[in-house]
C-alpha cells in the first residue's frame, strides 16, 4: 500500500505490483505448459484460410516454430518475473481467440508500471 500526499487528508492507494507479478508467473507457466496448442491451431487456420494439404504441412511448421517461441517466452517471463513487464506474447494465452488470429511477438521488457 502507498500513501498519496494530499492537502486535505492522505488517501490509501493499491500497488499494482503484487497481481502484475502474479498474472506473469501464471501467463509464464501457460505458456511454457500449453504451448503445443499451436500446432493444432496453426493447422486448422492455414488449412481454412487456404486448403488442407497447406495446412497441414504449412501450418504444421508454423506452429512447431510458435510452439518453440510461446515455450521460450514462457520460459523467459518466468526468469524475469519480478520485473512486471507487458506480455511479449498475442494473444497473451494460447486459448485465447484460438481460431481467429495468428500468434505475434511484441517487443520485449516493456514495463507494465
Amino acid at each position: 500500500m502507498v500513501y498519496v500526499d494530499d492537502e486535505k487528508a492522505p488517501e490509501l492507494v493499491e500497488d499494482p505490483y503484487g497481481p502484475k507479478v502474479g498474472e506473469k508467473s501464471l501467463r509464464s507457466l501457460a505458456n511454457i505448459s500449453l504451448g503445443v496448442l499451436e500446432i493444432p491451431k496453426n493447422i486448422i487456420i492455414v488449412s481454412n484460410r487456404s486448403n488442407v494439404i497447406y495446412g497441414l504441412t504449412g501450418g504444421t511448421g508454423l506452429g512447431i516454430l510458435n510452439t518453440a517461441g510461446r515455450i521460450s517466452v514462457g520460459l523467459l517471463d518466468l526468469i524475469t518475473f519480478p520485473l512486471a513487464t507487458e506480455s511479449i506474447t498475442q494473444p497473451i494465452y494460447p486459448w485465447d481467440n484460438y481460431l481467429d488470429v495468428y500468434t505475434n511477438y511484441n517487443e520485449m521488457f516493456i514495463l507494465d508500471f
